[in-house]
């Protein structure tokens, strides 16, 4: 029973909609690749990335550590119009 509540309450915190920044281009990606919120190192994270502070993660394999980082800063990138622009 607490396993069950623990990962409702996991799902509900890493909800997209808890997440504005990410935009619907890249909720419909990554549900399309079964990513349906983020995991607990990608929603503990995604606010330190996206106002681009200094952050050092550990956690195990597939845990979705590549993606915490990955996401937030595409998304930085998508807003400020620098994703694809040649002004990196």
């Amino acid at each position: 029973m607490q396993a069950q509540l623990q990962n409702s309450t996991t799902r509900a915190i890493g909800d997209f909609d808890n997440f504005p920044e990410i935009t619907q281009k890249s909720r419909e990606l990554l549900v399309a690749r079964g990513i349906n919120a983020l995991f607990p190192v990608q929603y503990e994270s995604f606010k330190h990335v996206w106002s681009r502070k200094d952050l050092i993660v550990r956690d195990l394999t597939g845990s979705g550590k590549t993606l915490g980082f990955s996401l937030p800063l595409v998304e930085w990138l998508r807003k400020n119009n620098t994703l694809g622009s040649g002004k990196i």
